[in-house]
């Protein structure tokens, strides 16, 4: 069995055993694992505005969970999503609230590009420093992460404070750079087409553009890279600017498409979710947007579940927990067996 489909294989069983587990906390609350998950899947799934509040929570978990895996991917290390996204969203806002009467189509679009850029220049920072004096990207990343979100706490209870109230947030942006909702009932907004072009573009470059072949290449063997012809560092660069334009991206849409300000906390660990759920299904991007829409589907009706049923929602991170622990297990498994074959044979 090729590597790919055992990891497959692997998530799969993984996903199973933990729905299992979570099938007997369901029982202690004296009802049917069925009943609990067919709530959860009519809660996440069961009319369109269910399925917009679906989409709507999958985007930045999507973004961020693919900025991960292109880095990853790249053999360099972006742990700093976070602190992208954040940063981006602050800038943006900060334009938002700053300048007025600008046609929306301009506004929109320098809102778009200026998040981009927020997060690609704070991602290039660390991948600058791996490629030309050899600094901890994992390290930096991490330092950066604390820089951006404290920066924009300070500036949000500080210079860019609201002048509504004492909420740790700016004032709301000027409507020119709203993205519409799509319904009343949910947040899904006119943004979401943004992610989709920025999501297809990913795709197709990890998997079928030849930048993705070259980074493939440099994560299993950089020197074998280097003597194929590949521009190692050049890549490396590239790939962490791209994973910090898609997080500055999904900090972009949370600020013009959902709160129309910029609020701190208004990532609850988005990057964090990405990261594990890039992990799982080992940087594959097909994974990535399948395994956010099943977190996406799980964690909207864990709502419905505890509102009907009684059941905490923080159910839904158990079992998000529990495959994780599987699915790493799988793979430790799967590993040491197939090392074990490779001794005998």
């Amino acid at each position: 069995m090729s590597e790919k489909y055992r990891g497959f294989l692997i998530v799969v069983i993984s996903f199973f055993l933990s729905l299992v587990l979570g099938g007997f906390l369901i029982m202690l609350y004296k009802v049917s694992p069925i009943e609990g998950y067919k709530v959860m899947i009519f809660g996440a799934l069961g009319s369109r505005y269910m399925i917009y509040s679906t989409l709507a929570r999958m985007v930045p978990i999507l973004l961020t969970g693919l900025a991960i895996a292109i880095s990853f991917h790249a053999g360099i290390w972006n742990i700093g999503a976070q602190g992208q996204l954040y940063l981006a969203a602050f800038v943006v806002a900060a334009m938002g609230v700053s300048f007025h009467d600008i046609p929306t189509a301009i506004y929109l679009t320098l809102g778009v590009a200026l998040g981009l850029a927020i997060g690609g220049l704070w991602a290039w920072l660390p991948g600058y420093l791996r490629v030309k004096y050899n600094v901890n990207e994992v390290v930096l990343t991490i330092m950066l992460n604390s820089i951006a979100i404290y920066f924009t706490t300070y500036m949000t209870n500080g210079p860019f404070r609201t002048s509504q109230g004492s909420l740790g947030a700016t004032n709301v942006i000027d409507k020119g750079m709203w993205f519409n909702h799509i319904s009343p009932l949910s947040n899904l907004n006119t943004g979401v087409f943004v992610a989709i072009v920025a999501v297809a573009l990913i795709v197709y470059l990890m998997l079928f553009a030849k930048h993705g072949y070259e980074w493939k290449m440099m994560r299993l063997n950089p020197r074998f890279s280097v003597y194929g012809g590949v521009s190692v560092k050049q890549n490396m660069i590239l790939a962490m600017v791209i994973s910090g334009m898609l997080a500055g991206l999904a900090g972009m849409l949370l600020v013009m498409g959902d709160y129309h300000r910029f609020l701190n906390g208004i990532s609850p660990g988005y990057s964090w979710t990405g990261m594990i759920l890039a992990m799982m299904v080992n940087y594959d991007p097909i994974g990535v947007i399948i395994t956010s829409f099943i977190y996406a589907v799980m964690t909207s009706g864990g709502l419905r579940m505890e509102l009907i049923l009684g059941i905490p929602q923080e159910l839904v991170q158990i079992i998000f927990v529990a495959s994780v622990m599987f699915v790493t297990a799988g793979y430790a498994l799967a590993n040491k067996v197939a090392n074990r074959m490779q001794e005998e044979g």
